[in-house]
């Protein structure tokens, strides 16, 4: 009952921010050419008059290429186009989670086990290994165990034999702790991949289990029901707005290096970490990035100091005094869904507590009668 309420009450605060979201990101595409010129303008500044003199020819492709940039861009920042780029961005991050057990996997599996012949060493050995000196106690407790599996069923025999992650190598005997490694991430891995394969991306945004339950949210819906859900909504579209900002710089960066105004060009994963505040930057205009980065061919003493454009919506919203108070309306909406997802964990707790009691054992008494 709790819960229903509290579904209406994120289903009749979900129009609000919808509509508050939508008018934050009209006033993103009303003032980004105005910041992205802004921002060329300063990189311009930092020119010697001869080289400004030397891009007269190409000023007017330079200038129709990135109004192209911009325009284009500007189109694509809708809540909707945002959301599509949300579930792109999460297939990303799943695709390198799948790709980093992987890599484990195959390290674990290429890796070297210690030859047992060898003498013991003077310390204290921390390992996975059972210390008993009888190992046969332990038969039946470990998985896919080969010497209960042939005496039982020969089939069981040639399936533990296809799992040589998970089967012992000899009867009687321990997993190894390399084979325990080697079978979690090989359970893992798998399990990634099998919710990979499963999960077809969307024409509007659906997050996986862990941030948003899918049956709070209807096919034709667009925003969830759930105060979880709608925030992991707003964190959505503020990443993916991220990112689409971060595309559009690259790409003017790429023209004013083409042009010559740059001669320079930061990788991606630079822009990325400044993003992330992984990577301290300089003070700089708005827009505007400017690092200092070490020489490797020259002594640690000297570096060489680089400038390009990134726009990123905190420095939009320094300079646009709407586009600010538009962010505190958000952020209000977000500390009053934090109140509701508080109450929303409450309830469900109670009603997975009251489940389990109704379901497991019903009529035993939670506390033993004394005698």
């Amino acid at each position: 009952m709790q819960l229903a309420r509290l579904e209406e009450r994120c289903s009749s605060l979900a129009p609000l921010l919808y509509k508050e979201q939508a008018r934050y990101l009209e006033l993103v595409r009303r003032i980004l050419p105005t910041a992205v010129k802004a921002a060329i303008r300063h990189l311009l500044c930092a020119l010697s008059p001869l080289q400004r003199a030397s891009l007269a020819d190409r000023q007017t492709l330079l200038q129709q290429r990135i109004d192209a940039l911009v325009q284009r861009s500007s189109s694509m920042i809708t809540i909707e186009q945002l959301l599509v780029l949300a579930g792109r961005l999460q297939q990303e991050e799943r695709r390198s989670r799948i790709q980093q057990f992987q890599t484990l996997a195959d390290r674990t599996t290429g890796s070297v086990e210690p030859d047992p012949s060898e003498g013991a060493s003077s310390g204290i050995e921390l390992g996975l290994n059972l210390p008993l000196e009888r190992p046969d106690l332990l038969e039946g407790l470990l998985p896919n165990d080969p010497s209960s599996s042939s005496a039982d069923d020969p089939g069981d025999a040639s399936e533990s034999t296809e799992q040589p992650f998970l089967a012992a190598p000899d009867p009687g005997t321990e997993m190894s702790e390399l084979e325990i490694l080697r079978s979690l991430f090989v359970m893992a891995g798998e399990s990634l991949e099998q919710g990979e394969s499963t999960q077809e991306l969307p024409n509007t945004f659906e997050p996986d289990d862990s941030k948003l339950d899918p049956g709070n949210q209807s096919s034709d819906q667009l925003m969830p029901s759930t105060a979880s859900g709608l925030l992991n909504w707003m964190d959505a579209v503020d990443s993916a707005l991220i990112r689409r900002l971060r595309n559009l710089s690259h790409a003017v960066n790429v023209e004013l290096m083409r042009s010559g105004v740059t001669r320079s060009l930061l990788p991606i994963q630079l822009l990325d970490a400044v993003n992330s505040g992984q990577l301290p930057s300089q003070s700089a205009p708005s827009n505007v990035l400017r690092l200092t980065l070490p020489l490797a061919m020259v002594s640690d003493d000297q570096a060489m100091e680089t400038a390009c454009v990134l726009v990123r919506p905190s420095e939009l919203e320094f300079d646009d005094h709407g586009l600010r108070r538009s962010r505190s309306r958000l952020r209000l909406q977000r500390r009053d869904l934090g109140t509701l997802l508080l109450k929303e964990r409450h309830w469900q707790r109670r009603a997975s507590v009251r489940e389990v009691q109704n379901h497991w054992w019903p009529n035993q008494p939670e506390t033993p009668q004394s005698r």
